[in-house]
Parts: C-alpha cells; sequence; structure tokens
C-alpha cells in the first residue's frame, strides 16, 4: 500500500509527516542525520546535488552553488545561473535551474525518508498567487508526486484541533511566521470542526529578514572598529546572525567573534539592539494582524486563542506584540517547526480516506475543514468613465476573496454593441477587490464567438465555480444563443514534464 504523507515546504527548513498506524501525525527523520527539519537549502556538485545542512556548509566554500530561498521565487520567471551564483531573468538562452527545479530535489530528498510515497499533500502560504501554486505542483510533478495543495495556516488549525490535549472552540487566530512568509488566518472551531474566515500575511517577511538586520548591526561595529564592512553574503556571517538570533531568545546579550577583512573582532548584539533593528518589520505584523480582525469584521476581543507556526515566533518581541495587539497571550504546547507538516498529514488522510487502516479512520473521522478562496476572481468587462463620458475597462469581482468553498457564483453582463462578433473571455486575480485592470493577473483568456446579428445590451451569463482542490470552472454563456466557452483552470504550472526534467540527472544526497 503506498504511503499518503504532508509535506511542509518551507522557505529556510521542510518537513514530512504521516499519520502512524493509530492516526496520530508523527514527523518522519532524515535516516542520515536523524534531522526532524531539513535545510531547503540545495548544493549543485559536478554529479551529484546535496540537500539540507551540508549543503549549507558547502555555501563556505563555493557559495554559487548553492541556492537558498528558493520559496521565495517560485512567483518569478527565473533560473539559478550557476555560472552567476544567483537567480535572473529566464530568458530561453542561459542556463540554469528554474525554482520548480530546485524544489523538486528538496521534495525528493524529504520523499526519501520513507518507502513507497505516491500521494502528498504540500503546504504553501496562503498568500501564494496562481502561478506560484503552479511552481510548486511542477515541483511535485518532477518529484513523481501525486499532490494537493493547502495553506499553511490551515493545516496548522488542523494540527491544533487534532491534538488530544488541547480544546478550540469560538473563533482562533493562527499566527504563522516562519523563515520566509509570514501569513495570519481566523478560524471558526467547534472542536474538531474547521471553517476558515479569512487569511492575510506577507509573502516576504521572516527570519531572514531578522538575521540580515543582525548583519547589518555586526557589520556596522565592525566597520566602526575597524574602518572597513563586512562581506555581508559571506556564509560564514549568515550563520553566525542566525546563532545570534536564537540565542537573543534567551539572552539579553550575545557575543561572538567576527572573521572580518581586518581580522577577528568580538562584538556585542543586545536584544533591544535586534528588536530596534527589525521595528519595521514588527510594525508590518501588527497591521497585519489588524487587517486579519477587520477582514474577518471581528475584534480582538472575540478571538479566544491564539496559535502560534513557524521557528520566528519564538522570539520574545513577537509575542509581546500578539498580547499588546490581542490583550491575551499565545497558546503554547506543539513543536511550532513541525505544526504545519502535521497538518498536512491529517489533510492528506482526510484526502485520501481509502488509504486508511479502520484505526487512523476513526481518528481523524470528527476533522471536518472548510477553507476560503484567498484572491478575488474576477473577469475584466467594459465600461464608462462616468467623468470623460469614455469607455473603459475595468476588473469586475465575481468570487471575492474570503468567499467559503466550494463556491458557484454566476454574474450578468451584456453585449457592447450591435453586430458585436466576440468576446473576449478573461479570468483575473488580485490579492485586492481591483477595478484597474493595471494591479490584477489575467490566469486565463479564450474567446467566444457570438451569434450572428447580437444586439447591444443582449445578456452575457457568467459562471466562476471553485472547489476544495483549487480548481476554478469559468462558464462565459450568451443567454440568447445558448453559445459558451468554458475555462477549467488549476495551477499546473506552464513547462512540459521533458523542460522541467531537462539538466536534472542528479543522484541527490
Amino acid at each position: 500500500m503506498s504511503k499518503i504523507i504532508g509535506i511542509d515546504l518551507g522557505t529556510t527548513f521542510s518537513a514530512i509527516a504521516e499519520l502512524d498506524d493509530l492516526g496520530n501525525p508523527e514527523v518522519l527523520s532524515d535516516p542520515e542525520s536523524g534531522n526532524r527539519i531539513t535545510r531547503s537549502v540545495v548544493y549543485f556538485g559536478k554529479d551529484k546535488v546535496i540537500v539540507g545542512e551540508k549543503a549549507k556548509d558547502a555555501a563556505v566554500t563555493k557559495r554559487d552553488k548553492v541556492v537558498f530561498e528558493v520559496k521565495s521565487q517560485m512567483e518569478n520567471d527565473v533560473i539559478y545561473s550557476l555560472k552567476d551564483g544567483k537567480f535572473i531573468d529566464d530568458n530561453g538562452k542561459s542556463k540554469g535551474y528554474t525554482p520548480s527545479q530546485i524544489s523538486s530535489l528538496i521534495l525528493s530528498k524529504l520523499s526519501d525518508y520513507t518507502s513507497k510515497v505516491k500521494k502528498a499533500v504540500i503546504t504553501i502560504p496562503a498568500q501564494f498567487a496562481d502561478r506560484a501554486r503552479g511552481a510548486t505542483l511542477e515541483a511535485a510533478k518532477l518529484s513523481k508526486l501525486d499532490v494537493e495543495l493547502i495553506n499553511e495556516p490551515t493545516a496548522a488549525i488542523l494540527h491544533y484541533a487534532n491534538m488530544p490535549n488541547v480544546s478550540l472552540n469560538g473563533r482562533v487566530m493562527v499566527f504563522d511566521l516562519g523563515g520566509g512568509t509570514f501569513d495570519i488566518s481566523i478560524a471558526k472551531v467547534v472542536g474538531k470542526k474547521v471553517d476558515i474566515m479569512t487569511s492575510v500575511g506577507d509573502k516576504h517577511l521572516g527570519g531572514q529578514d531578522f538575521d540580515r538586520e543582525i548583519i547589518k548591526l555586526l557589520d556596522k561595529k565592525y566597520k566602526k572598529s575597524k574602518g572597513k564592512g563586512l562581506d555581508e553574503k559571506d556564509p560564514v556571517i549568515l550563520d553566525i546572525a542566525e546563532r545570534i538570533k536564537k540565542l537573543l531568545s534567551t539572552k539579553e546579550k550575545v557575543s561572538d567573534i567576527i572573521e572580518g577583512p581586518k581580522g577577528p573582532l568580538k562584538i556585542d548584539i543586545s536584544r533591544k539592539e535586534f528588536e530596534n533593528s527589525i521595528d519595521t518589520f514588527l510594525e508590518k505584523i501588527k497591521m497585519s494582524m489588524e487587517d486579519a480582525l477587520e477582514k474577518a469584521k471581528i475584534k480582538a476581543s472575540n478571538i479566544s486563542q491564539i496559535l502560534l507556526v513557524g521557528g520566528s515566533t519564538r522570539i520574545p518581541i513577537i509575542n509581546e506584540i500578539i498580547k499588546k495587539v490581542m490583550k491575551k497571550n499565545p497558546t503554547k504546547g506543539v513543536n511550532v517547526d513541525e505544526a504545519v507538516a502535521c497538518g498536512a498529514a491529517i489533510f492528506a488522510g482526510l484526502q485520501n480516506k481509502e488509504g486508511l487502516n479502520s484505526a487512523q479512520k476513526k481518528a481523524i473521522s470528527k476533522v471536518e475543514m472548510r477553507d476560503i478562496c484567498n484572491h478575488n476572481l474576477g473577469t475584466i468587462i467594459a465600461a464608462v468613465d462616468p467623468e470623460r463620458n469614455q469607455a473603459m475597462k475595468i476588473n469586475s469581482i465575481i468570487i471575492p476573496r474570503d468567499t467559503k468553498l466550494p463556491a458557484s457564483i454566476t454574474k450578468e453582463y451584456a453585449v457592447l454593441y450591435d453586430g458585436q462578433e466576440s468576446i473576449k473571455c478573461t479570468v483575473t486575480q488580485s490579492e485586492e477587490p481591483e477595478e484597474d485592470i493595471e494591479f490584477v493577473i489575467t490566469i486565463g483568456e479564450e474567446d467566444l464567438a457570438l451569434a450572428k446579428n447580437a444586439k447591444q445590451g443582449e445578456k452575457i451569463e457568467v459562471t466562476y465555480s471553485y472547489d476544495l482542490s483549487g480548481k476554478v470552472h469559468c462558464i462565459f454563456k450568451e443567454t440568447k444563443s445558448g453559445k459558451k466557452t468554458e475555462l477549467s483552470l488549476k495551477p499546473e504550472g506552464s513547462k512540459t514534464f521533458k523542460d522541467l526534467k531537462d539538466n536534472l540527472d542528479f543522484d541527490i544526497e
């Protein structure tokens, strides 16, 4: 029997979990190192690829061949150039590896922690748009995994709700601050029934931003003492900054010896200095919490519990900010590094019940989850500018953000002028309810040929249906003639398996 697993594909660390024989989620360890979480770092050797801690160590001598933070590039049309030692625009001429290809190597490494893995649930930030979701599915395709996607904070709630020593009831906030992304979700929870209300966040904010601020502090102090600054991209300095950040969670001051271009220097960093250096990010976090409450149309006092997810939630100032905004302490008691992977394993079981034994089925029998649409889905229509009395194109929202899934919504539009021959059927996506077409992304487009002698004002019926798997089915129908165009959209990625597989024949260590 093939195994069903959950994978937290993170910016800095990744983890894999499965349901044990009793239906409890269990994080799997690297058979070689024994580590339960794996560095999301990839080193490209001559004939092999190394993933994890050893890959990070290789950056000391072979920096250009080591890739960090690939998850932050999933939405971009870029490749990692070993020649340039960085991500560059994918112009089709340069040689390199796409974010999907690099992520697939991490997935393959994790899949090797167990056997007979065919199906998986992979977690993604709630704010990932269609392109990034498609790139994640491309990575899974390369890893020969049949996958479903689930939002990271949603997976975390499932884990909390399924724990025997945690009782969730009422409106719950999940505060997910990882290495490279930040999400807040609010859900209604009754026992093991989870109903997501809203999700907000920043897909470019996380613990690695805090590391960089510590590097700036180190550079400033070294330069003041020695007259010359540090190489801020030096992997050794990056490693020291991460270590200082972690130690400052338990100490008021940390000292370290920095080997710079002008020799060694002992540098002290205080917790207060660190907190001041990340003040801009802390303000963004406060604003996101307030935004989540506003979108859910509730007050802080309506939140019964705040659940922590992600390693960066161990930083004391983060907990202080949560308490200041929410007027209560967050709930503790789970491993914040593993919660998302565990929730993904539970969701994998819900999606593939036929592959479970009787004990596993019983363990998750009461678990229910209802997610939301994390973006606005719309279409481009013609309208009249009331000030200029001129025709213009605007974006019309059909499925608003935070709509409960599954959903099906129909709106009516009209033929623009007599004799119009066709209509361009465009499916758009946006984080905010934008009318301006400059601020939306087109994720699907086809033409609908209208009947002969179409008349101005005749109805065009547009129906969008969005299911729990992330599939959007769009129907554009000319009511009078019955003519229609259908678009089935599910993030699948833009490249074929052959294109993805090119130049990717490595042994993975």
